[in-house]
């Protein structure tokens, strides 16, 4: 297959020498394709590197080195396949700017990816289920590093495809895009955890490959074209999603629960510890999802609704875009009230790792998906999960339309206090709070509070 594309790479390359550039390729130059193939390449080269690296160190935090593949075939026999399948990752994205469309290439590429897709989806379906004893069907974490290289054929059939055939590569992308990276993030979680791969390896990886897949959506089939993010911004949200997103909630899940213990002692978390641990798995995220959004509900209606509050929030409101990687962008402290109200309690419940970090998975995915500037069609979905079209009327400048859908991650409590919002016959038209002066470096935005004003006041 890998022998197949890198002939059909070299074929392109020595007949189409005079193309120079992805304008003169026939490449829409608003896809950012050379740094979306050159991100999967990382990706991939982490896989390669991992293994041999678990297999001469124990790492905690990363799978054993059995882990890293189904024993199919010898190691090295596999790094050998590894390195070259890299060398080729590696050929396409240096050489695709200087190869011009071709729709042949563009649909063996697409077929070949297809039928990947396929033998990966049975794979997971089968070793999750434990349907079959074979060894090809133990690989939880090689199967999620196989969509990697499945996203990244599929970008370069829609690299090589001709411009009447580009949206149509992607049409139904609208329909199952999003139910589909759900499903496939929380059941590669799920099968990871089941092999014995540590919880922050599993859920951190599953949460990525999600993303990736949102990203691709959003560039490929993006609800709107003037939403694509411009470079400067990516930089400050990148910050916002390692230090907000991530940094602080480790930070707080350690310190606030050490504090509790040293005030109050241990009997005062024993004492609340009444969570159902002996109810399925499944079951408890699900009672923790709903739990925990009627928390963050009303701590993000608060967030509207006084004016304090709100200059925090406004951090995240201020884009006047959507787009995936803009979903991190709040304000410190916005944070860790967040956290106070909807983490904090399952911790102190005594809620077990797997089911938070199940719960993770689904927040992340979701929230990534939520911002993402992709173009989504869920249908019923939209009475049950907070998605994209009902966040964007969130995001809306109009404040009656921002007053609406609260849902992080379900719809309900919404439906049931009277705040959903998703008009038929019109979209949400302008998104942010109406100040074209907002900063948008990451140390500018959060003093932002302090220095800037928003649109309105809730409570003046």
């Amino acid at each position: 297959m890998f022998y197949e594309l890198y002939m059909l790479l070299l074929d392109m390359s020595s007949a189409k020498k005079g193309a120079s550039s992805l304008e003169k390729s026939g490449r829409d130059s608003r896809i950012p394709y050379r740094a979306l193939l050159s991100v999967l390449v990382v990706v991939f080269a982490f896989r390669i590197a991992m293994q041999p690296l678990v297999g001469k160190w124990q790492i905690l935090i990363l799978p054993s080195f059995d882990a890293w593949h189904s024993e199919a075939m010898p190691y090295p026999i596999l790094l050998a396949l590894q390195l070259l399948i890299l060398g080729v990752m590696i050929l396409g994205c240096l050489r695709l700017p200087h190869l011009s469309t071709s729709q042949r290439v563009s649909r063996v590429l697409a077929v070949i990816g297809w039928i990947y897709v396929a033998l990966m989806l049975k794979r997971v379906i089968i070793g999750l289920f434990d349907l079959s004893n074979h060894i090809w069907f133990d690989g939880a974490v090689p199967t999620a590093f196989h969509f990697v290289l499945i996203s990244y054929i599929m970008i370069m059939s829609h690299a090589f495809s001709e411009g009447k055939s580009k949206k149509s590569n992607f049409r139904l992308s609208r329909y199952l895009g999003y139910p589909f990276l759900i499903i496939l993030s929380m059941a590669l979680f799920f099968w990871m955890i089941k092999s014995g791969s540590p919880l922050p390896f599993a859920s951190y990886l599953s949460v990525l490959i999600g993303t990736l897949g949102i990203i691709i959506h959003e560039n490929f089939n993006p609800a709107r074209d003037e939403w694509r993010p411009e470079v400067k911004d990516l930089i400050p949200d990148g910050m916002f999603l390692i230090i907000v997103q991530v940094g602080i909630p480790a930070l707080l899940k350690f310190v606030i629960p050490a504090v509790i213990i040293t005030f109050a002692g241990n009997s005062f978390v024993t004492v609340l510890d009444f969570w159902p641990h002996e109810w399925p798995l499944l079951v408890q995220v699900f009672m923790m999802l709903l739990i925990a959004e009627f928390f963050r509900y009303w701590i993000h209606r608060s967030m509207h609704e006084f004016n304090p509050l709100w200059k925090l929030h406004a951090v995240h409101h201020a884009s006047d875009k959507l787009y995936t990687m803009n979903v991190g962008r709040f304000h410190p402290l916005d944070k860790t009230i967040q956290f106070l109200g909807d983490s904090l309690p399952f911790l102190l419940l005594g809620v077990g790792p797997e089911v938070i970090a199940a719960y993770f998975v689904f927040y992340a995915v979701n929230g990534f998906y939520q911002h993402s500037n992709a173009d989504v069609r869920l249908g019923f979905l939209n009475w049950i999960v907070a998605g994209p079209e009902l966040h964007r009327w969130h995001h809306s400048t109009i404040i009656s339309e921002g007053h609406a859908n609260y849902g992080n991650n379900l719809i309900i409590w919404d439906t049931c206090f009277g705040t959903r919002l998703l008009p038929k016959e019109r979209m949400v038209s302008e998104v942010g709070i109406g100040n074209k002066k907002w900063p948008r470096g990451f140390l500018s935005q959060i003093m932002a509070p302090l220095t800037q004003p928003t649109e309105h006041e809730p409570d003046k």
